[in-house]
């Protein structure tokens, strides 16, 4: 009779050694996937901080002297704005009317302009056009 009880023993010491094995590797899982998550859901929301600061940066690249040609700048919720301008064409439009060709009072300026917004480690990379213009100094005063 003591032979059934041994084997009925040692089945059930096997039997909670698997099932310890199974519940460790289900919650390792479960806790690795845990990890994951909140890495994305971390990425996810940087992405957002970035993007919510783009019009911002946009903004902020239209009223920069671009003859600069490069800056760093900060902007709100730790984001940093880097830029690079490039001047593609400037000219003095001319308008065709009856009395004969007018120069603009303006002289016009097309630059393309590399944007990068910075925010922990991420980063994302832009490239706008961006037109300026300005009132040439005239050399005639008026009396």
């Amino acid at each position: 009779m003591n032979s059934p009880r041994c084997d009925q023993r040692g089945f059930l010491i096997l039997e909670i050694f698997i099932a310890g094995l199974i519940l460790t590797s289900s919650i390792a899982a479960a806790m690795y996937l845990f990890k994951m998550g909140f890495e994305y859901l971390q990425k996810a929301n940087d992405s957002n901080v970035i993007s919510s600061r783009l019009p911002d940066a946009v903004n902020l690249i239209k009223i920069i002297d671009l003859e600069q040609k490069s800056g760093i700048e900060s902007l709100s919720d730790d984001v940093t704005l880097k830029w690079e301008s490039r001047l593609v064409e400037k000219g003095i439009p001319v308008y065709q009317t009856p009395e004969g060709p007018i120069q603009s009072l303006h002289e016009l300026y097309l630059y393309k302009v590399n944007l990068r917004l910075d925010y922990k480690t991420t980063q994302r990379e832009y490239e706008i056009n961006v037109f300026k213009y300005k009132t040439p100094v005239s050399t005639s005063s008026v009396s």
